[in-house]
């Protein structure tokens, strides 16, 4: 006798990596959603903790939830094999340290039956300590992106307080994977998938070039996605050849450019997530508490970095208009290469 499989329509994967604190409550916002018809993959990925026996211990329980445990490093690694395993007809991605809202997919299910979409996206809040802020991408509920919308979406990857966008937001999470539905299909038709070649801003290149492929777009302003924000998060973390990875981006970002002929806006928007990958190198590599090089070794690495093309050249071109006051002073500092003065005042400042 023939044993049928049904198919699900959402397949939601999950990362893991050193989550055993934090995994069950993340997957049990999973486990809860009102709708059932979802499958959950886990990727291990080279945890040292007992993540991986929890990981199993969920697939037992429950046989929706399928475990993988991968060689390769990396979170572009195991949202791969992710995407690779997954057989729903959508795909979204959640962090092992966040949660969603039970509900999220059932209302997205019940939206894509009225609008068939490519790509959903909803909001966030991210959590600090005992704050909690909302975050969102339009002020309004938007059932299908315009042109116009989906370019200031683009645009938002880049920059978030672009002059040109009608509603500038308070996040980059315009560029994050998580709080978004993506169409299976389209990225496997387009192979779609995260570079592996860097372990910085890697979401950010692959919804750059993923959504010229994504026509029928919607969003709502409810904030489902419960982003966890924590003091050693990947934004505070000591990150030591930031440089290498940031240049392999902008390479990256600069050949979309190109290839797409994008309107000017799309090059001044671009410039300003390649400067302020700048200022996150100093913040995040060559000011750090934990870099244990001398302030000689840093001002020479310093000095080294703004002779790469990838990053003098948009010193160079970038609009004003982007940027503030105090973001502008740094920007003229590094345009006439001044590492020591650099370094005195972010120490003050620090």
């Amino acid at each position: 006798m023939s044993v049928s499989f049904r198919l699900p329509f959402i397949s939601i994967v999950v990362p893991v990596f050193n989550a055993a604190a934090t995994l069950e409550k993340c997957v049990g916002s999973l486990i809860a959603q009102t709708f059932s018809d979802i499958e959950i993959i886990l990727v291990n990925n080279g945890s040292t903790d007992n993540s991986l026996q929890i990981c199993r211990d969920l697939s037992e329980k429950d046989n929706r939830i399928r475990t993988f445990d991968i060689a390769e490093k990396g979170v572009s690694a195991a949202r791969n094999k992710g995407i690779d395993e997954a057989y729903g007809e959508f795909v979204s991605f959640v962090d092992a340290d966040d949660w969603i809202d039970k509900n999220v997919c059932e209302i997205f299910a019940r939206k894509n039956k009225q609008h068939d979409y490519d790509l959903f996206c909803y909001s966030a809040k991210y959590h600090k300590e005992n704050r909690a802020d909302e975050t969102f991408l339009f002020d309004e509920n938007i059932e299908l992106l315009s042109k116009k919308q989906k370019e200031e979406l683009q645009i938002k990857i880049f920059a978030p307080n672009a002059p040109c966008v009608e509603y500038r937001t308070n996040t980059r999470f315009a560029g994050s994977v998580w709080s978004k539905f993506y169409k299976r299909e389209i990225l496997q038709k387009n192979k779609l998938r995260f570079a592996t070649e860097t372990i910085i801003s890697e979401d950010c290149l692959f919804n750059t070039l993923a959504l010229d492929h994504f026509c029928r777009v919607g969003y709502t302003k409810d904030c489902f996605y419960h982003y966890i924000q924590q003091s050693n998060s990947a934004q505070n973390r000591y990150r030591p050849e930031s440089a290498k990875y940031f240049s392999f981006i902008i390479r990256q970002v600069q050949l979309w450019l190109l290839e797409t002929g994008k309107e000017q806006i799309f090059a001044d928007a671009a410039n300003c997530l390649f400067i302020h990958y700048l200022f996150g190198i100093l913040k995040e590599d060559l000011c750090h508490k934990d870099n244990p090089c001398s302030f000689a070794e840093k001002k020479r690495s310093l000095e080294s970095i703004l002779l790469m093309d990838e990053f003098s050249e948009p010193l160079k071109s970038f609009n004003r208009n982007f940027f503030s006051l105090p973001e502008r002073a740094l920007i003229w500092l590094l345009q006439k290469k001044l590492a020591g003065v650099i370094f005195f005042i972010l120490g003050f400042v620090k």
